[in-house]
């Protein structure tokens, strides 16, 4: 998501006022690829989010998306067509520029409140480098009723001439994964550049996953692909 932030003061008890961010964003990209599997059947994709932050680390926010996908396995022979996520947590800084983030994401699917699914996290970063770890009682948009975790790693570095750069490396595992889709534990990886250019972000992403293409994944949603978006900042 690509976010610029609002500065907006909150009223709090007595005279004192705190500091609060209210940040929006709108994207187009070529395709919607999360955990390294497409969620648009590799078709264009319309995203757009609303966040609020305040300064005591709280936080909350939305976020939606078309979809329509294989990913979801849901066996009725159709896919959910929206994806819209509510979130909310606490995220701060430690001592010695140690960060991190705890909080909680829902994946509602309207219409199809079967793949609807809840996942907790817990975040930290330090420098350059980021972890997150993401657990999730029922891995329902993949159709399971089976527990699943993901680890998630990533990197951030500014590059000459105010490009950016970025890696991610995943790995999704559990009792949600033992089925006739994943069969088996994955890895999913990228790596992408970004450009903001006139006010607006630009970005180029690799992604691909570990899954053979003949066998786990039948299907060209998690084959190597290239992603291209465009966003603005609100």
């Amino acid at each position: 998501m690509f976010k610029k932030t609002l500065i907006a003061t909150a009223l709090l008890a007595g005279s004192s006022a705190a500091l609060a961010e209210i940040s929006g964003n709108v994207n187009l990209a070529t395709d919607y690829v999360f955990r390294g599997w497409s969620q648009t059947d590799n078709q264009l994709a319309i995203q757009g989010g609303l966040d609020y932050a305040h300064d005591s680390g709280f936080y909350l926010g939305t976020w939606a998306s078309n979809v329509d996908s294989d990913f979801f396995n849901l066996g009725d022979g159709h896919d959910p067509q929206i994806e819209l996520d509510i979130y909310g947590g606490f995220s701060g800084e430690l001592a010695n520029g140690v960060g991190y983030d705890l909080g909680y994401i829902r994946y509602e699917y309207p219409g199809y409140g079967d793949a609807d699914t809840n996942e907790v996290y817990l975040g930290g970063s330090f420098s350059n480098f980021s972890a997150k770890l993401v657990y999730s009682d029922e891995l329902a948009f993949i159709g399971s009723k089976e527990s699943a975790w993901y680890l998630a790693g990533g990197y951030e570095m500014e590059l000459p001439e105010g490009f950016g750069l970025s890696a991610s490396l995943g790995y999704s595992f559990g009792d949600a994964f033992d089925n006739d889709v994943f069969s088996d534990s994955y890895l999913d990886w990228s790596i992408g550049v970004t450009k903001s250019v006139g006010g607006v972000d630009l970005g180029l992403t690799y992604t691909d996953v570990d899954l053979d293409s003949s066998d786990e994944c039948n299907s060209d949603i998690c084959d190597t692909k290239f992603v291209f978006s465009i966003g603005k900042s609100l």
